[in-house]
C-alpha cells in the first residue's frame, strides 16, 4: 500500500501528473478507505510487466483514500499503443482492416466493503485513436482531459487528471462484491449417500 500522494513512476524520466478526485457512493459521498488500484503504461507503451523483473514495479500501485473519500498520487501521462500484432489476434484485426492501436489511458480498480468492484480505465481526450480503440473500451463518460493550471489539485504546480468514481451498493450483504468468480460462494454439493 502506498501512502496518498506518492508517485508510482520508479523508472524513467517523464514529467509527472497528479491523478486524484473522490471515490463516491450513490447518493454523492464520499467513501472512507476505498481502495485505489491503478496502472499504467510507460513511454513506449508497454507496462512494466513485459520490460522488468517482475518484482520490480513500475506505474502501478494501491491506494486508500482519505477519511472523505478522497484520493490522489503522481503518475505520467499516459501514451496510447499497438497492442501486440502476432498470432491470432494480430491476424484478426488485420483481417477486419482496423489499426491495432489503443488510445492513452490509466487503468483502476475500485473497491471498498459494501460495495461492488469497480474495473475501469480513465482515456485521455485528444488521441488521435479516441474515436476507434482497438478493443473498443473508451465511453464518453470515461473520457476526461490534463488540466494545465489547476488551483484544486493537491499539487498545483502539476498538471492534473482529475476524476471522481461511482461505487454501487452489493446485491446482497453476503456477496462480496468483487468482480469475477468470488472462491468463498463455490460450495461443493454433497453426494448423495447410498442406500442398503
Amino acid at each position: 500500500m502506498m501512502k496518498l500522494g506518492s508517485s508510482i513512476v520508479s523508472q524513467g524520466n517523464r514529467s509527472e501528473v497528479v491523478i486524484y478526485g473522490y471515490v463516491r457512493n450513490a447518493a454523492g459521498q464520499g467513501i472512507p478507505n476505498a481502495l485505489v488500484q491503478i496502472w499504467e503504461p510507460d513511454e513506449t507503451g508497454n507496462y512494466d510487466l513485459q520490460k522488468h523483473d517482475p518484482s520490480v514495479m513500475d506505474l502501478r500501485g494501491c491506494f486508500h483514500a482519505d477519511s472523505d473519500g478522497c484520493y490522489y498520487l503522481r503518475g505520467v501521462c499516459p501514451l496510447g499503443y499497438m497492442i501486440p500484432m502476432d498470432g491470432p489476434v494480430g491476424d484478426m484485426i488485420r483481417a477486419q482492416k482496423r489499426h491495432g492501436y489503443r488510445p492513452a489511458h490509466i487503468h483502476f480498480v475500485i473497491g471498498a466493503p459494501g460495495y461492488r468492484e469497480l474495473v475501469t480505465a480513465l482515456y485521455i481526450g485528444g488521441d488521435e485513436h479516441i474515436d476507434s480503440d482497438t478493443v473498443f473500451g473508451v465511453s464518453e463518460s470515461l473520457i476526461t482531459s490534463v488540466n494545465k493550471n489547476d488551483p484544486s489539485s493537491p499539487f498545483p504546480n502539476l498538471p492534473s487528471i482529475r476524476y471522481d468514481f461511482h461505487l454501487a451498493k452489493a446485491s446482497t450483504k453476503d456477496h462480496s462484491g468483487r468482480v469475477g468468480a468470488d472462491p468463498s460462494q463455490i460450495t461443493r454439493k454433497e453426494s448423495p449417500s447410498a442406500t442398503a
